[in-house]
Formats: C-alpha cells, structure tokens, sequence
C-alpha cells in the first residue's frame, strides 16, 4: 500500500514539471509573417469582403486576379490566379463563420524550391464601433534562402491587399444619371 502512495506522490510531483515543458514549447512557436491593418468598417462587412472572390481583384489592388474554388466540401482546393498569369493551389482547412477568420494551405506543387510548407491564417478583430482589424500570419518551414526570398513575395501579397482594401473602402459611389424616358 505504502508503494502505491508513494508511486502516486512521485507521478503528482513530476507532472506539473512535464505540462510547464510542454507549454514553454508550444509558446516558442512564431509566425514567420504577422501583418495587420486596420479598416473603418464593421467586422462583419469584412469578412464579408475576404469570402466574396468576386471582390478579390478589387481587394488586392489587382495583384490577384481571381480565386477559384475547385469543390465544395472541406477542406476545399482552390486556386488562385494573379496578375502575372501565375497560378497558385491552396487548401482551405478552415473557414470559422463564428470566429472570422480561415486558414488555408499552399499545395505542394505550387511551392518554390526549398520550401516545405507554407500556411496562411487570416483573422479578423473587431476594435471598436466600427473599426475592424484584419491581420495575416504565416508559418513556413524550408531552407533559409528559399524562405527568405518567398517571405518577400507575401510581403508584396499582403501589401497590394492592405492597398486593395484601402482603395475599396475609399471609392466613392458612381452616380449615374437617370435618363427620362420619351
């Protein structure tokens, strides 16, 4: 009996030591990219905005040209297409309604050489009445040159988003004349 206590003991006692290494290690993971930008809108008009891929040429001030969903189950292939004429496949693996914010996965086959892996988050963060947060975060695993130099090519992504966004939400209506029938 006295063994069993004591072996009890023992587990209770190095327990604690094991969660807090597990904790400081999942701490320890960071983003490769973390950009946010604010927007004078409401949140839900945001996330309006990224789920609409008929907006997304607008909305990156032309750097993307067009988002295709290839299915409709998830997680759901897409595939992007950009201003160059590039094309890109992505996995969306998450697209959390109640939350706002999805995460997506770029296939394999349409990574540069020496990349392992790149995944894409994208939140939305309500500030205040009327003021909306959006932040991109990615993590990407590969060789340190490769990744250096894609890290810029999102960068640019991001950049022409946070334009594309802005320009949006600034363009004032068009005002079309009614014509009088005769």
């Amino acid at each position: 009996m006295k063994r069993i206590l004591m072996m009890t003991c023992l587990f209770v006692l190095l327990m604690p030591d094991k969660s807090q290494a597990q904790m400081a290690a999942a701490a320890s993971v960071g983003w490769d990219i973390s950009h946010s930008v604010e927007l004078p809108i409401a949140r839900d008009s945001v996330w309006s905005l990224l789920k609409d891929h008929s907006l997304v040429s607008k909305l990156s001030n032309e750097y993307t040209q067009s988002i295709v969903n290839k299915d409709n189950v998830m997680p759901i292939l897409r595939e992007t297409t950009f201003k160059d004429g590039t094309k890109r496949e992505e996995l969306l693996s998450q697209l959390e309604e109640q939350h706002r914010f999805l995460v997506f996965k770029i296939n394999d086959s349409s990574l540069p050489q020496g990349i392992k892996s790149v995944q894409i988050a994208i939140f939305t963060k309500e500030k205040e009445d009327q003021l909306t947060e959006i932040n991109w975060k990615i993590i990407m695993e590969g060789d340190r040159e490769a990744k250096k130099k894609y890290l810029e090519v999102l960068k640019i992504e991001i950049g022409e988003y946070e334009k594309g966004f802005q320009n949006y939400l600034q363009a004032k209506p068009k005002i079309i004349r009614a014509v009088s029938m005769q």
